[in-house]
């Protein structure tokens, strides 16, 4: 039988157009076909968005009916979503999302590690069309419960909330789960900054063939990684100038080099004449080929073994705070730049903040004479007003 203009439902049990004088079946007192009794009663077939025909079956004629019309509905809307396609497990999916991003390696292993560790065990054999919004609120909660950092939950709740968002962009469900979900606040970033003479106390008491290092936190802001992977070649002695333009980063567990994280991370910083004489001396010293500073086994630097083997030791040998980090001498380069009175626009461009408001949200308070600067821009212009003959006249 049909539902609609056109027969789009079809009972597979029974002969839409028997031939004259064959026998009916004693249960629907109808011509059977060679499928009567077997399997699902009731096909509906259409057509894809490809044009490709496709078929579901179904135990009730009400059910088919309502997959058809609920069809009909939304097809020429172009809302019409295959159901079939919400039944793909989240992992399934996931996989075929990973391959299409053009993510750079490292962020590639970041997210192969979050959904291998974080994400599948919890959604990945669910199929995206049963994932809800208070299984993914509980999810996050349970993720914090467990531990871990605000701001890793909410780098893992990216990755899913994208993956989803790819599903929803693909027509395999209709909408997102991931609606007003409460992420745990994130704690706002913990500004520890060293004193000049900690810096160089702790410059004194690095192993010396890394010791620069030191100085590329704190006297040029870069990052540990970019510190890790800078050359030669990006050195510009005469302009007082180094070239930011790559970094370490860990692939298979193998330390490589690559493109930094953001377009605005690749920058021209300036190079102070004690970062300068600091880098041509190790670079007479040890004659580095490409980056100025590897393993005693010709290696690229990881950030875990230079934490501990190297940076660790220093920090205990310098006295300085016992748990401070590299990123701890990029603060130091920022405030000491801004106390000095350098805009914060050029400090932002010098730390490759991709905009000047992380810079502002991160150190504008470090900037206490800005204050100052306001009210007395304040008080010559509007004193030099009120003191004017026109101000008082009515």
């Amino acid at each position: 039988m049909a539902s609609g203009a056109a027969l789009t439902v079809y009972d597979q049990w029974h002969k839409s157009r028997p031939e004259p004088g064959e026998a009916k079946c004693t249960e629907h007192k109808r011509v059977p076909t060679a499928k009567h009794g077997q399997g699902a009663r009731w096909q509906v077939r259409y057509r894809d968005e490809k044009g490709e025909q496709r078929k579901r079956n179904f135990e009730r004629k009400a059910d088919a009916d309502r997959f058809d019309v609920t069809r009909r509905a939304d097809e020429p809307r172009g809302e019409w979503i295959d159901p079939k396609l919400g039944q793909t497990r989240f992992q399934v999916y996931a996989q075929t999302w990973m391959a299409s991003r053009l993510h750079k390696p490292g962020t590639v292993t970041t997210y192969a590690g979050h959904l291998k560790n974080h994400i599948n065990p919890m959604f990945g054999l669910v199929p995206l069309a049963a994932i809800r919004p208070t299984a993914v609120q509980g999810w996050v909660k349970d993720l914090h419960a467990k531990g871990l950092a605000p701001r890793t939950v909410e780098t893992i709740y990216v990755i899913f909330s994208s993956i989803i968002r790819g599903a929803v962009r693909d027509a395999m469900i209709r909408r997102s789960p991931c609606v007003d979900i409460r992420l745990p606040e994130a704690d706002k970033t913990t500004i520890r900054l060293l004193s000049p003479a900690e810096v160089i106390a702790l410059y004194r008491a690095m192993r010396p063939e890394f010791a620069p290092l030191i100085l590329l936190g704190a006297a040029a802001g870069l990052r540990q990684g970019e510190a890790f992977g800078l050359a030669g070649d990006r050195l510009d002695f005469q302009g007082a100038m180094l070239r930011v333009d790559r970094q370490v980063v860990v692939i298979d567990r193998r330390p490589v080099l690559a493109p930094p994280k953001t377009r605005a991370s690749v920058r021209d910083v300036p190079m102070p004449a004690v970062l300068a004489d600091a880098l041509a001396e190790h670079i007479d010293r040890r004659k580095p080929k490409d980056a100025l500073f590897r393993t005693s086994r010709g290696n690229l630097i990881r950030r875990d073994y230079f934490n501990a083997d190297i940076l660790k030791p220093a920090i205990l040998a310098a006295k300085v705070p016992a748990d401070m980090t590299f990123h701890d001498l990029r603060h130091t380069f920022a405030s000491t730049a801004l106390a000095e009175g350098v805009p914060i626009s050029e400090v932002s461009r010098w730390l490759g903040h991709e905009s000047i408001t992380t810079t502002v949200d991160l150190y504008g308070h470090l900037v206490p004479e800005a204050s100052q600067r306001a009210r007395t821009a304040m008080d010559k212009v509007l004193f030099q007003e009120l003191r004017s003959p026109r101000s008082s006249q009515p």
